[in-house]
C-alpha cells in the first residue's frame, strides 16, 4: 500500500471527510477504505496544546485489512461506524493521514495522532515571531484556525491565554539569549556645519553592544526647522558587537537666518529594544556656491524616473558632468545608497565649458526587501574650488538575488531555508517575504 500524506479540505459547515463522498474538494487522497470525519470537540490546554477529540474515530473498512477480530467488531459497533467489520486505524494508517492546522499568523502546525480518536497540535510559542504588545495582536489571535477543512475559533478566554503564552515565551527567550543594547555612536554634520541654501550630510552611527541582534532598526529626526524634521534612515539588522553608519541628506532653506538648529534623533527597534533619544545642536552657515558644475546620472536601460533593481546585484551608473565655470575643475563622483557611507570615483580634470563621463559601479545591498524604495545619491565634487552638484536615482527592489540559477545544492538550500525561518521567527522577515525568498531558492536548485 503506498504511503500517502494528505491535507483534507472539506466544505463548511460539513466537515466529515470520506474518500468516496460525492462533492467534497480534496487535495490528495486517503489510504484505501479509510474513513476520517473531522467533526469533534476542541480543547485548548494551559500548556498551549490544541486537542481535537473526534466524534467518530478514524476507521478502516474491509478490503484493506486482513480480517476483523471480534474485539474490533465490538469496538466498531460501539462507536457507531455502521459496519461491524470496521476496525480503528492503526499507527501505520494514522501516520499516512496528515492533518494540518494553519494559525491566523500563517504558521502551519502538523497534527499528531495520539490514537484513532485524538489529534494534538503543538505550537512552538517562542517561534511565532509575534509581538504580544502590538495593538493589532489581540485581533489576530482571536481569528479562526483552519484545520484541513475543519475550523477552530478561540474563545475570548482562550485568545487572552494565547497572548499570555506568546508573551511568556518572548520573556523566556530574552532571559535565555540576552538582548540587544543599542548606542548612538555618531550624530554629526559633515564638516561640522549645516548649510543654508544647500544640502547637508548628517552622519549617524549606531552600535550594538548587547548579546543578541537588533532587528528593523531605524532613525528619525525631529527639529523645529521643517526641512530637518521627520527624515528617516533605515539600518536594518545590527548584529552584536557591530556598528553601522548611515547618512541623512538634509536641506536648510536659503531664507533661514537662525545661527544653529536643534536636532533630536529617535531610534526604533523591531522588538522594542531602543535607546533614549539623542540630541545635538548644529551650527548653520551659508552654503558654498554650487555654480560651475552640472551632473546627470542614469542606469543604462532603466527609466530616468524610477529604476528596477535586484537586491545583491552590481550595477554601473553612467554620469555626465559639465563644467560651466571659468576655471579647470578636478571632479570626482561620490555615490551613496540609502544613506550608507559614500564611495568615490577617480577624479577627472574638466576644462571650462568641457564635459566628462564617469561610469560608477555600485552594489545593491543584499538585505533590502522586495518592493522597498532605495535612493542612490550622486554628487560631483570639485574640492579645489569648493564646487559641487547633486542628483539622485530612485529605485525599487524587485527581486532578491539569493542564489544563481541551477547552482544550489540540497544542503545549501536547507541551510539558507533555516536562516530564512530564523529571520521570520525574529521578526525581521514577513511570511510573504519568506515565501518569495523560498520560491527563488527552489528555482536555483540543481
Amino acid at each position: 500500500m503506498p504511503a500517502v500524506i494528505i491535507t483534507l479540505l472539506c466544505a463548511l459547515p460539513v466537515v466529515a471527510c470520506f474518500p468516496r463522498s460525492d462533492s467534497l474538494p480534496y487535495v490528495g487522497r486517503l489510504p484505501p477504505d479509510t474513513h476520517v470525519d473531522l467533526r469533534g470537540t476542541f480543547t485548548f490546554s494551559l500548556a498551549g496544546e490544541l486537542t481535537l477529540a473526534l466524534a467518530r474515530p478514524c476507521a478502516i473498512e474491509p478490503g484493506s485489512y486482513p480480517r476483523a477480530t471480534s474485539h474490533s467488531q465490538e469496538w466498531a459497533s460501539a462507536v457507531g461506524l455502521g459496519s461491524s467489520s470496521s476496525v480503528p486505524c492503526d499507527r501505520v494508517h494514522l501516520d499516512r493521514i496528515g492533518v494540518v492546522a494553519t494559525t491566523p499568523w500563517h504558521e502551519q502546525v502538523e497534527g499528531v495522532w495520539t490514537d484513532a480518536s485524538h489529534l494534538v497540535f503543538r505550537v512552538d510559542w517562542e517561534d511565532t515571531g509575534l509581538d504580544p504588545l502590538t495593538p493589532e495582536m489581540a485581533t489576530v489571535v482571536a481569528m479562526p484556525w483552519e484545520i484541513s477543512g475543519a475550523r477552530w475559533t478561540p474563545s475570548a478566554i482562550e485568545a487572552r491565554h494565547i497572548l499570555q503564552l506568546i508573551g511568556a515565551a518572548k520573556t523566556e527567550a530574552v532571559a535565555k539569549h540576552g538582548i540587544p543594547r543599542l548606542e548612538i555612536t555618531r550624530f554629526e554634520a559633515r564638516g561640522g556645519t549645516l548649510h543654508a541654501g544647500g544640502e547637508s550630510i548628517v552622519i549617524v552611527g549606531i552600535a550594538n553592544h548587547g548579546s543578541e541582534a537588533a532587528y528593523r532598526v531605524g532613525a528619525t529626526t525631529r527639529s523645529g526647522l521643517s526641512g530637518l524634521h521627520g527624515k528617516y534612515v533605515d539600518f536594518g539588522r545590527i548584529d552584536p558587537g557591530t556598528e553601522k553608519l548611515r547618512q541623512l541628506q538634509l536641506t536648510v532653506p536659503s531664507s533661514e537666518t537662525s545661527p544653529d538648529a536643534m536636532l533630536v534623533l529617535v531610534i526604533e527597534e523591531g522588538n522594542g529594544f531602543w535607546p533614549p533619544n539623542f540630541s545635538r545642536r548644529l551650527p548653520i552657515a551659508p552654503a558654498p556656491s554650487a555654480a560651475g558644475l552640472k551632473v546627470r546620472c542614469s542606469i543604462p536601460g532603466q527609466s530616468a524616473s524610477r529604476a528596477d533593481l535586484n537586491a545583491g546585484d552590481h550595477v554601473v551608473i553612467h554620469c555626465v558632468v559639465d563644467n560651466t565655470g571659468a576655471g579647470v575643475a578636478n571632479v570626482k563622483i561620490e555615490t551613496s545608497i540609502s544613506g550608507e557611507d559614500p564611495t568615490s570615483s577617480p577624479a577627472q580634470r574638466i576644462a571650462p565649458a568641457g564635459r566628462a563621463s564617469f561610469d560608477v559601479p555600485i552594489a545593491i545591498p543584499r538585505e533590502l526587501v522586495i518592493d522597498s524604495r532605495v535612493e542612490i545619491a550622486l554628487t560631483a565634487h570639485d574640492d579645489e574650488l569648493a564646487r559641487s552638484a547633486h542628483t539622485t536615482i530612485v529605485g525599487v527592489i524587485r527581486k532578491p538575488k539569493l542564489c544563481a540559477f541551477g547552482d544550489l545544492t540540497r544542503a545549501q538550500y536547507r541551510a539558507k531555508l533555516a536562516g530564512l525561518r530564523a529571520a521570520v521567527a525574529a521578526g525581521s522577515l514577513t511570511r510573504a517575504q519568506f515565501d518569495r525568498h523560498d520560491a527563488e531558492l527552489v528555482s536555483c536548485l540543481k
